[in-house]
């Protein structure tokens, strides 16, 4: 090539470089990236375990990874158990190591299996790392044991099941007691984001293997998972050469620590060429940093030759002929491996069994050191290439890359914001009708006493005229009426009436129609701090037509918009300050669950207002129904919700129980199913005969309290639909005054849901602070 074409070449990759720079700089910075890091928190076994820290340019990839596939794969983590030791170095990103529990129940004899067991995590604690032992025990996967469940692991013995990935299910179906092999631990380790793994050795490609197709599990699960196993290598019983030429099919990085030649288990020698060598522990910890930057997927093996003996030539020999009884015995399978560790010990006197142990022991001294600088590469957010103050990657941009990359496929449409727009913010969409910013509100860690999170909904209703009738299937001369509804948004309108210090978040489309909202946003300041729009969705409306009676002939319900009121959106708002968070039936379940864990982990109240008999049961799920204070349904939304939990078998409920909703002992009976399953204060809206008010006393007696309807002829009446709405909007007003609830109903809530029936709005422009002088 000339000089001239080479340097034409040159030009066009620095120009392609320069542009490629600003592409990725601008998509680094953006929403879509700012979206993905926010705190996320999963429930398990009803404990709350918060990954990352309260800074959230801290999270890790362990706990991005778990608690998105909480969220979102639920199911997921129905039967796992997180000791409590490394649910808090989850919850201040301490580094945490993984250990298998086969060398435990199969690999050793009781008590060297019990003591070798104390002593590996005693070596992995002493470098101020966490050690999690993994195995299932009566059919629960275990992250982390105890000392108590280490010695029963040990003292069951091979009674345990030896679990691989194709027997978890099995085992845990079952209720079993597995003990998890190198496979398992692997898969187990990844699925909580633990990217560190010690066990003693390696499975592999066993001899014969072109014949009997015997290949370990181990191989294919690193092929799958971006964990990486610090082993002795693998065994000298298996063949080597193969094994290694087994995981570079898979993707896998092979390297020994500090030789050229592939360790054998028992020995440094294998005669064997390693494919890669490092040095140091930095060095191990930049090769996991990189791999995971980069989302490979694909795990790494860090070969670690054990420590020369004088016992190394007699355990050789034990090998050799260990195997060569094996063939004659027919041991073959997931038998082999214990099998010869038991022949090679009784064959040795005790002394392989003593270098086993220790080989375990100087692995975890080196992985814990490995996840250590592992963990503080993370923390610096430093590039894998640079040293300590050089440039590389920082901050934000690598937040991205820290999701396990199965989650993350999973939550590329799902976490993507970047259309949504908050109408404060920045982005704002032009030419869209509404309030202009207000720069002073637009900062989104604004402090707020109340955050309403729910629907805002355009009502549309049709009413023929009486003189002409009504037919279907025809046009039908009448009246349409317009208004601004939508559960969250009208306790939101209520608080702002109130001058209350409150946030209301929710979501509109980039339709004419969400210029209607805003604009009833703007007549009654209510702050738009919350509020988006979401490019190519339609704002959400109610229309209804009625039939020349006054009664309901069919309606339309374009409510999707209300699904994209995720976790990630409503983690862009900070409220962590709030005294109490209202949400209403519309948003999505998962969002309930990030509210109910977010008001559990900063000791904010909940309330929930159900919106209707669909979809007031969202909230039946343990977790979400003990997270709440109060709830204020109608009677039929109580029943639904109370019929529900005995449905799902939450609460055994003995008394005889109907559906009849004027029935006052029934409505009772239902409320305590509600009362039992968590909830604190049951407020049921019973129209014109009132309001009950139903909880438990601290003595354990349930204490039932009605209170009376507001006192409006009938004749009166303008609209009944806002009135429920307004009551619990100046209840909640009251008890933030410092009122307690036989205070806050009579005396504000059912005053303003009086107004409210007297107005031609859900809402009615009377409700001020003034009412209540």
């Amino acid at each position: 090539m000339n000089t001239k074409n080479t340097t034409l070449l040159i030009i066009i990759s620095i120009i392609i470089s320069y542009f490629s720079k600003i592409i990725i700089d601008y998509y680094l910075t953006s929403d879509e990236f700012k979206d993905r890091y926010s705190l996320f928190e999963y429930v398990i076994k009803d404990k709350i375990i918060q990954f990352g820290s309260d800074n959230k340019n801290d999270l890790f990839d362990r706990s991005a990874a778990a608690a998105a596939a909480y969220h979102y794969n639920e199911e997921m983590f129905y039967n796992i158990k997180i000791s409590k030791e490394v649910e808090d170095a989850l919850r201040s990103g301490k580094p945490i190591v993984s250990l298998e529990s086969t060398i435990i129940s199969h690999g050793m004899p009781y008590p060297q299996n019990y003591e070798t067991a104390l002593e590996v995590e005693s070596i992995v604690r002493s470098y101020g790392v966490v050690p999690a032992t993994i195995a299932i025990l009566n059919g629960t996967i275990h992250i982390g044991l105890t000392e108590k469940e280490i010695h029963y692991l040990a003292t069951v013995g091979k009674d345990a099941i030896k679990t691989s990935r194709r027997d978890i299910a099995m085992v845990t179906s079952m209720g079993k007691t597995g003990s998890t092999t190198v496979s398992a631990t692997i898969l187990f380790s990844n699925l909580v984001g633990i990217k560190v793994f010690v066990t003693g050795g390696l499975g592999g490609v066993h001899r014969g293997a072109e014949t009997s197709l015997d290949i370990s599990a181990d191989l294919t699960e690193l092929g799958k998972n971006g964990v990486m196993v610090v082993s002795a290598g693998v065994k000298s019983i298996l063949d080597i050469q193969k094994t290694l030429e087994y995981l570079e099919t898979q993707g896998v990085t092979v390297v020994t620590y500090g030789s050229d030649e592939f360790p054998a288990f028992f020995t440094q020698h294998s005669g064997v060429k390693t494919p890669n060598r490092l040095d140091t522990i930095e060095q191990c910890a930049k090769l996991l940093y990189s791999n995971q930057l980069l989302q490979l997927k694909s795990g790494m093996v860090i070969a670690v030759p054990p420590r020369e003996n004088e016992h190394s030539e007699l355990i050789d020999r034990a090998i050799k002929e260990s195997i060569e009884q094996s063939i004659v015995d027919g041991i073959l399978g997931k038998d082999i491996t214990p099998y010869l560790l038991k022949k090679v010990n009784e064959k040795t006197g005790g002394k392989s069994l003593e270098s086993n142990i220790e080989l375990v022991k100087n692995n975890a001294r080196i992985g814990s050191q490995i996840s250590k600088h592992y963990y503080n590469l993370l923390k610096n957010k430093q590039s894998p290439s640079s040293g300590t103050n050089s440039g590389g990657i920082k901050g934000d941009e690598l937040v991205f890359n820290y999701f396990d990359q199965r989650v993350n496929s999973f939550l590329r449409n799902y976490f993507l914001t970047s259309d949504i727009l908050l109408l404060n913010g920045p982005n704002r969409l032009k030419g869209l009708k509404g309030p202009k910013p207000n720069k002073q509100l637009a900062d989104n860690h604004i402090e707020y006493d109340i955050v309403v999170v729910g629907g805002a909904v355009i009502d549309m209703i049709s009413h023929p005229f009486k003189e002409s009738g009504f037919q279907m299937e025809t046009s039908n001369p009448g009246a349409i009426s317009i208004k601004m509804g939508g559960v969250g948004r009208n306790v939101a309108e209520v608080l702002s009436r109130l001058q209350m210090n409150s946030l209301f978040i929710s979501l509109l489309g980039d339709d004419v129609h969400s210029g209607l909202m805003l604009e009833s946003f703007q007549t009654m300041n209510l702050s738009l701090n919350g509020v988006g729009i979401k490019a190519g969705s339609k704002t959400a409306i109610y229309n209804a037509i009625m039939n020349d009676r006054g009664d309901l002939a069919v309606a339309i319900a374009q409510m999707e918009i209300f699904d994209e009121i995720t976790p990630s959106y409503i983690s862009k708002f900070d409220l962590t300050s709030s005294k109490l968070l209202v949400f209403d039936g519309n948003i999505p379940t998962e969002s309930m669950t990030y509210l109910a864990q977010l008001s559990r982990s900063k000791g904010i109240k909940l309330w929930f207002e159900p919106t209707s008999v669909y979809k007031s049961s969202k909230i039946v799920e343990p977790f979400i129904l003990s997270s709440i204070t109060y709830i204020s349904p109608n009677r039929d939304e109580l029943i639904k919700i109370s019929n529900e939990i005995i449905k799902k078998g939450l609460i055994k409920f003995e008394n005889i129980i109907t559906n009849d909703i004027n029935d006052l002992e029934n409505i009772k009976k239902h409320s305590i199913i509600l009362i039992e399953s968590g909830i604190k204060y049951i407020i049921t809206k019973m129209g014109s005969k009132g309001v009950l008010l139903a909880y438990k006393k601290d003595d354990g007696e349930f204490k039932f309290e009605l209170f009376s309807a507001p006192e409006v002829p009938d004749n009166k009446i303008v609209d009944v639909t806002g009135a429920g709405d307004s009551l619990v909007g100046c209840s909640i007003y009251s008890i933030l005054q410092g009122h307690n609830l036989t205070t806050a109903i009579p005396q504000y809530g059912t005053l303003c849901a009086k107004e409210s029936l007297l107005s031609t709005n859900p809402v009615s422009p009377n409700i001020k602070v003034s009412l209540f002088k």
